[in-house]
């Protein structure tokens, strides 16, 4: 499959470059040039196919003029080694719970998948020698799941940028094994100064002339598109339940939006969702709205999501039936514990803050007649003490939530010089 730039550059390029560059030279980032469509035949008989049956049709569907049918198996092996249960909870509603991986969180899947096909091309030629160099830009869930995915890769250095006033979160067990190749870098100011810096990063010439550098976020398409397995699995489990399957409707918390991207990708390949509801945190404004055609994101938002963004936006632009599909909803601090606390009473179901954007909307925007799913992307262990708090139950506090400090760094200065001078000086 070939891959053009959502800036517009006419030249396209093959997955390894895709992968092992992400951002494309214009600065756009990467997207099929046309989106393959899952055959047919199999809806037939996916009621009956397991999670990883159902990864490797879809990964090879996506990626098999690129990898071997072996590799693709190996890869959807390794990356789904673990459940992930759709829960049903009331009046045709389900929670599809992602966060059953090594960090607890719905990225694992991502970059696990991603780190395996970055395996596989490691050893190719580059422009430049020394290792693939990955920059993240995160508070915590990110951060630890691409640790562990990349942990003692051989060819490959993991940079975890983090802001100082919110210290690195990992698993307890973490501090005691971090892998050599793993560099947690604590920047002197706020996660926006990270995200800012990282992207500056990449678009530095002379940086980039002298290191390979890639991304572990959503906007390396690896890590990306296989989030679209998601939304097969829950139509499978959902046509294993008996459940009608011509009126479904899903709903996701909306970060970066590589979720919302990989469902609008999923249906162009054929699966029959009807629609999507996108839930944001705000409080005054919209996070998102779909006007004219068009995904717009408020100010706030436009810096954090705006390599996603441009990926939804090419995705209506060709198809723009889809721009009538999508809802978006905006949730207050304050609605989302008041959603946290119905789900506990009416269901005894417990769910971390993020996942509770999407039951929301589920809970308030389904339609009569439709059979609806909302992503689980969080371990409701990451927010011990805020449910202990909020619920009145005495839910032990586990190790993930646990800080990680590196009080023997100084932290970075939030300036391109100062990074630049990190990673040159970390490479090796």
């Amino acid at each position: 499959m070939r891959y053009y730039s959502t800036n517009g550059s006419h030249k396209s390029v093959g997955l390894r470059e895709a992968v092992t560059h992400s951002f494309a030279p214009d600065g756009g980032v990467y997207m099929p040039l046309s989106i393959p469509e899952i055959p047919k035949a199999i809806f037939n008989n996916i009621s009956a196919m397991s999670l990883t049956d159902i990864a490797y049709v879809v990964g090879s569907t996506l990626f098999g003029s690129d990898l071997e049918p072996a590799l693709i198996n190996d890869i959807v092996k390794e990356t789904f080694n673990f459940d992930i249960p759709l829960v049903p909870l009331s009046d045709h509603t389900y929670a599809l719970e992602l966060f059953h991986g090594p960090t607890k969180t719905f990225k694992d899947i991502g970059a696990r998948f991603m780190s395996r096909v970055i395996s596989h091309y490691i050893g190719s030629t580059r422009m430049n020698p020394g290792p693939l160099c990955l920059l993240v830009a995160t508070r915590g869930d990110t951060g630890y799941a691409v640790a562990k995915a990349f942990a003692n890769m051989s060819g490959v250095k993991v940079f975890i940028f983090h802001p100082s006033d919110n210290s690195l979160k990992l698993p307890e067990h973490m501090k005691h094994q971090v892998a050599a190749n793993i560099i947690s870098v604590e920047v002197r100011g706020t996660l926006d100064d990270c995200q800012e810096l990282v992207r500056r990063a990449y678009e530095d010439e002379q940086l980039n002339a002298k290191v390979n550098l890639t991304s572990a976020n959503s906007i390396n398409i690896a890590r990306l598109l296989p989030q679209t397995i998601f939304y097969f699995y829950a139509y499978a489990r959902l046509l294993a339940q008996g459940e009608r399957t011509d009126n479904i409707a899903v709903a996701m918390p909306c970060g970066n939006l590589g979720n919302l991207t990989a469902a609008l990708i999923a249906k162009q390949m054929g699966l029959p969702v009807q629609r999507i509801m996108a839930a944001g945190r705000g409080h005054q404004k919209l996070w998102g709205e779909v006007h004219e055609g068009f995904l717009s994101v408020n100010h706030f938002n436009q810096k954090a999501l705006c390599t996603n963004l441009s990926r939804i936006n090419k995705l209506m632009e060709a198809t723009p039936a889809l721009s009538n599909i999508v809802d978006c909803y905006t949730y207050s601090d304050n609605e989302v514990d008041s959603q946290i606390s119905l789900l506990y009473a009416s269901n005894h179901y417990v769910m971390g803050r993020h996942t509770a954007l999407a039951s929301r909307a589920m809970t308030e925007n389904r339609k009569s007649g439709e059979v609806g799913v909302f992503l689980a992307t969080d371990h409701p262990d990451m927010y011990a003490s805020q449910l202990n708090a909020l619920l009145g139950v005495n839910f032990p506090i586990p190790v993930s939530e646990r800080r990680h400090h590196r009080d023997h760094v100084a932290p970075l200065s939030p300036t391109l010089p100062a990074v630049k001078h990190f990673i040159l000086n970390n490479i090796n």
